[in-house]
Parts: structure tokens; sequence; C-alpha cells
């Protein structure tokens, strides 16, 4: 037979398992100072020590304004958690809502003694059951707040999503906590066992969210550092063979651009120049590709020596010349010397097997642009 587990002990092991976050973040600041994400993180898990701690100390009756403090304290203790997220994310750290489910959380808690003063009693264990939906309210709003921050920082990422569903995974039990309590179902104390043990799986599983979220940022990097061409900054072959079946359909216009007489520039004024001015074409094709009239979002590539590719998705035919022409003019201007561009235009078929068969047409455009006189579109 399994022995009964008291509420002091599955208190403790919570504070334990707070605590030992608690070190880990501090430790992880300490060897990077500028992660003050870190910070925010062990902040959030010291508060809710704090309250915890409190909760098991002070019982009397007479000191519901300290006990209502700590509830309140107990759901803002979700605050830095929220921030930290932001700050890892670059988004603003603070925001008037914030402040809305400790509010709740302190108005509800107190609300029973200020009513019980004007002589209108409210029924028995309104205090818990107006903090249940205070500390619900506050992990729906944190806990969805989490979420989207770590969707913008780490797109593909699961660590923010982990975390924001721990907190999101708390409200059944919070709910629970409430119809239990006003149907009967459970004893207060059955139903205070059920929430904590709820919370030695929701906490970890929280804070290994938390810790996942940097390490998945670096991967990311990582890999778009991997697909980024070393010279010019743009995407390279690596990333189109990674996702070229995403472009694998009609209304996909690709553009194949090549430099004119190229080898004479490096012969001419070498090779340091040369380089400059493939930085300077790519710089060109992605301000083109970012040009505000065009609801398509385009892509550039660079195929190999003076060789890019620009990738138009859900374009037409006029949006992808316009594209293009702008792209060329604005080259023949970049100077310091007279320098030109030839385009090959194409669409993706129906009938093509892989995006190479339109890479190819697109090459044979190219091609007949150079024998047409070069400085041209040819599509």
């Amino acid at each position: 037979m399994l022995p009964s587990v008291d509420l002091a002990t599955l208190r403790l092991c919570s504070l334990l398992a707070s605590a030992t976050f608690v070190v880990i973040f501090l430790s992880l600041w300490r060897g990077r100072r500028e992660q003050l994400h870190n910070v925010h993180w062990a902040a959030s898990l010291l508060l809710y020590c704090v309250a915890l701690t409190g909760l098991e100390w002070i019982n009397r009756p007479e000191d519901v304004l300290i006990r209502s403090l700590l509830v309140a304290v107990l759901t803002a203790s979700n605050i830095p958690l929220s921030t930290g997220v932001r700050l890892f994310a670059g988004r603003p750290l603070w925001r008037w809502w914030m402040s809305v489910p400790p509010a709740v959380t302190l108005i509800g808690f107190l609300l029973p003694s200020i009513v019980g003063a004007l002589g209108m009693p409210m029924p028995p264990q309104s205090e818990q059951l107006l903090a249940a939906f205070g500390l619900a309210l506050g992990m729906g709003t944190f806990g969805a707040d989490v979420i989207r921050q770590a969707a913008r920082t780490v797109p593909d990422g699961y660590g923010g999503r982990i975390a924001g569903i721990a907190l999101l995974a708390y409200i059944p039990c919070y709910l629970f906590a409430i119809a239990g309590d006003i149907l009967h179902l459970a004893t207060p104390t059955t139903l205070a066992v059920v929430a904590l043990l709820s919370d030695q799986l929701l906490l970890m599983l929280l804070n290994v969210g938390l810790l996942a979220m940097p390490a998945e940022a670096a991967l990311a990097a990582m890999r778009e550092s991997a697909w980024r061409d070393g010279l010019t900054g743009v995407y390279n072959r690596a990333w189109l063979a990674q996702v070229h079946s995403g472009f694998l359909q009609p209304g996909t216009w690709l553009a194949h651009i090549d430099i004119d007489h190229f080898k004479s520039v490096n012969d001419r004024f070498g090779h340091a120049v040369g380089d400059a001015t493939l930085v300077a074409l790519a710089r060109t094709l992605v301000t083109a590709t970012l040009n505000s009239e065009f609801e398509f979002a385009a892509k550039v590539v660079r195929m190999g020596g003076d060789e890019f590719l620009i990738i138009m998705p859900n374009a037409s035919l006029l949006e992808a010349q316009r594209l293009v022409q702008n792209a060329r003019k604005a080259v023949s201007g970049l100077g310091p010397f007279d320098w030109t561009v030839s385009i090959g235009l194409t669409e993706v078929l129906a009938d093509d097997t892989a995006l190479s068969n339109a890479v190819d047409r697109a090459d044979q455009q190219l091609y007949a642009a150079k024998l047409a006189g070069r400085d041209r579109v040819a599509a």
C-alpha cells in the first residue's frame, strides 16, 4: 500500500524544485551576463517560493490581508517569466494587462472579508474560489503570451510552446479545485493535494521548456548561418536544396541573374573589387524584393560565382517583370564603373517535377538575354 502524501511534503518538493531551477538560471546568467532573461526567470521562481512559503506559515484568519498579498504575489510571479521570454524575443517588456491578473487575484481574495465587514457574508471558501479564479486568469494570460512570443523568436521551436502549455495546463487544475469545492466532490485537503501533485509535473515542464529556448535559438542561428552565403549574406544552394519543394507550384517566378563580363571586372580591378561588386548586386536585389508594392515574399539566392536567383512565389508575370527591371536599372547606377546584368525570367510549370527544371529554363532565358546584347531581361 502506498504511503499517504501530506501537503507540507508536496509544498517542500515544489520549493526544492523551484530553488534548483533558480540556481540553474542564475548559474547560466553568471556564465553569460548578457543573457538577462535568465535573471527574469530566476526572479519568477523566487517570487513563487516566497509566496508558497508565506502561505504555508500564515494560516490565521486575522491575517487575511497578508495572505491575499501572498496569493497576488503567486499570480505576479508569472510576470518576470513572461518578461524574460519577451526580453529573449526582443519585444517590449511591460504591458498594462500584466497587472490585471494579480489585481484580480488580490481583490477576489479580499472581497469576502470586505463584503462580510459590511454585513453581507459570502459562502464559505469564497476566498479560495476567487483566488483560484485569479490564478487561472494569470496562467491563461501569461501562458498565451509566452507561446506567442516564443513563436516569434524560434518559429520552429518547441521549448517556448512547452513552457506556455505548461502554464495553461494549470488552468484545469484550478477549475477542478473550484468545481470540486462547489460540488463537494472532495475535501479541501484532497483538492490541494491534487493541485500540488500536478505542480510537480508542470513546474518541471515549464522550466525545462524555458531552458530549451536558448538552445533552440542557437541551433536555428547556426542553421541560418549555414544557409547564408558567406560573402553576400543572401541564401545559398544549401538553403535552396532544403526548401525547393515549397516553391514547386505555378505562380512562382524565377529570375536567373548574371553580371555581364564579370571576368573582366576581376581582371581589370582585382578580386577585391569583384567581391565588392557581388555584395553590391546582392544588396540591390534584396532591396528590390523588399519593395512595398509587391505582396509576395521574394527570396534571393547566390547560385555560385556571379550568378543569383530571385524566387518570387505567388507573383504575376507583370509583377515579376517589374521587380527584375527595377533591379536591373538600379544596378546600372551603382558604380564606381559601368557594369550591367542580364536576367532570364521563367515561371514554374504544373508538370515540373523539380525546381531545377524551372531553374534550367531560367538559365536558358539568361543565355538568350546574353545573345541579344546583354543588359536586358528575357522571358
